[in-house]
C-alpha cells in the first residue's frame, strides 16, 4: 500500500513538474505575442498615418493642377497652399499644448 502510494505520489509529482514547464513556456510565449501585438498596433498606427499623409497629398495635387493652367502657377500655388498647410499644423499643435 505504501509503496503504490508513493508510486502514485511520484507519478503526480511527473505531471505537476511537466504542467509548470508547459504554464512557464505558455507565459514566455504570451509576453512574446504580446509584444509582437504591441508591435503590430504601432505600425497600423504608422501606416494609417502614412496613408493620411498621402490621401491629403493626393488631394493637395489635385487642387493645385484645378487653380492654375501653367507648371509656373501651379508651382506658386503649392508653395502656397504647403505654406499654409505648415502655418495650420502649427497652429493646431500650440492648441494642443
Amino acid at each position: 500500500m505504501a509503496s503504490t502510494l508513493l508510486t502514485v505520489l511520484e507519478s503526480l509529482q511527473v505531471k505537476i513538474d511537466a504542467l509548470n514547464e508547459s504554464v512557464s513556456s505558455l507565459r514566455v510565449r504570451n509576453r512574446m505575442l504580446e509584444e509582437e501585438n504591441e508591435s503590430l498596433r504601432r505600425t497600423i498606427e504608422e501606416t494609417r498615418m502614412e496613408r493620411d499623409r498621402a490621401k491629403t497629398d493626393s488631394e493637395f495635387l489635385a487642387v493645385s493642377h484645378r487653380l492654375a493652367q501653367n507648371p509656373d502657377t501651379i508651382i506658386d500655388a503649392r508653395r502656397l497652399i504647403g505654406q499654409l498647410i505648415r502655418n495650420i499644423d502649427r497652429c493646431i499643435e500650440m492648441l494642443k499644448e
